[in-house]
């Protein structure tokens, strides 16, 4: 009795779900959506924690002679820049007593035909390496018809 009562149950069941399924409606496919094409930004930048002289600085390398010299100060091989396109900078934080600092470079602003690039050094949050660094940050610059300028934004 309990196995006839059971295998009612589950047939009634399957049934309900069989015509609820039967009666729904067919719901439209989404609509296609525009294709909207992104381009990636590519920003070309360096970066190191440790091997940067120990004065704060920058440079603005216009040639590839400026900028090899420029990455002897990190003891590093100068990576490849189109001179043509490009103008590379590099900002070197000077020797801390510990990590965490790295400095960040403002998006260009052109101003006539030269271009300033400003950059600001933030303190440290949260916890920091124990170790003195020399933290330096290069990035390359799109060429414009008159000067780089590159400059310590204001605090």
């Amino acid at each position: 009795m309990k196995t006839s009562f059971l295998a009612a149950a589950l047939a009634a069941a399957t049934a309900s779900c069989a015509g609820s399924r039967a009666s729904r409606k067919a719901e439209p496919a989404p609509a296609p959506q525009a294709s909207v094409e992104k381009t990636p930004m590519t920003t070309q930048e360096w970066k190191g924690a440790y091997g940067g002289p120990a004065e704060p600085g920058g440079l603005v390398c216009a040639d590839a002679g400026a900028w090899h010299r420029a990455w002897k100060q990190v003891g590093k091989d100068a990576p490849p820049l189109d001179f043509d396109k490009y103008v590379g900078v590099i900002v070197f934080v000077g020797e801390k007593p510990t990590g965490g600092w790295s400095p960040a470079f403002d998006e260009p602003v052109p101003q006539g035909d030269d271009v300033v690039v400003r950059y600001r050094v933030p303190k440290p949050g949260g916890f920091t390496t124990q170790a003195f660094s020399q933290a330096w940050k290069a990035r390359a610059v799109p060429r414009p018809k008159g000067r780089v300028i590159l400059e310590a934004a204001p605090e």
